[in-house]
């Protein structure tokens, strides 16, 4: 984590932007981890807590747009050519596209809870066909109270818990 806050203390709220955005793939560490930590270092006074925690909301849904539009534009060829390698066969995809298609909206949001599973979450939203307004809406939802949680959840107990 020294080298995040070394971003941070350079480059301040950018940094904890791009490194939210670019962490719903897993670049350079995992979001969540990202999360908690800027919530530690708006307690020890690097950043306003209010500014840390808009821009971290801000940079994580950013992030899980981009991986819903990758989802939608090429996730379906992706899983097709790529998918028997990490064990997603075709009636795993069409099994998990007619789970979105009932649960998908709520899905999305839950995803924000468990680690890891946003980042299939967002792409198979894409690769369902679910509509953008819709995701938007859950997203940002499920990305709003999770960021909450784990921000102040960094804030008040520190690094780590």
């Amino acid at each position: 984590m020294s080298i995040f806050q070394d971003f941070v203390t350079h480059y301040g709220y950018f940094a904890v932007f791009l490194f939210l955005a670019l962490g719903i793939f897993g670049l350079p560490m995992p979001d969540e981890f990202v999360i908690v930590f800027t919530g530690y270092l708006s307690s020890s006074g690097l950043l306003n807590f209010t500014g840390a925690m808009t821009i971290a909301i801000l940079g994580v849904f950013i992030g899980t747009l981009v991986t819903y539009t990758i989802g939608k534009q090429v996730g379906r060829p992706i899983v097709e050519r790529f998918g028997k390698w990490i064990g997603l066969s075709e009636k795993r995809v069409l099994r998990v596209e007619r789970w979105f298609s009932r649960y998908g909206s709520w899905t999305v949001t839950l995803g924000f809870f468990v680690p890891g599973m946003r980042h299939f979450v967002c792409c198979f939203s894409g690769m369902s066909g679910m509509a953008v307004k819709r995701y938007m809406l859950f997203s940002s939802l499920g990305t709003t109270v999770s960021g909450i949680i784990c921000i102040s959840l960094g804030y008040l107990f520190g690094w780590p818990f």
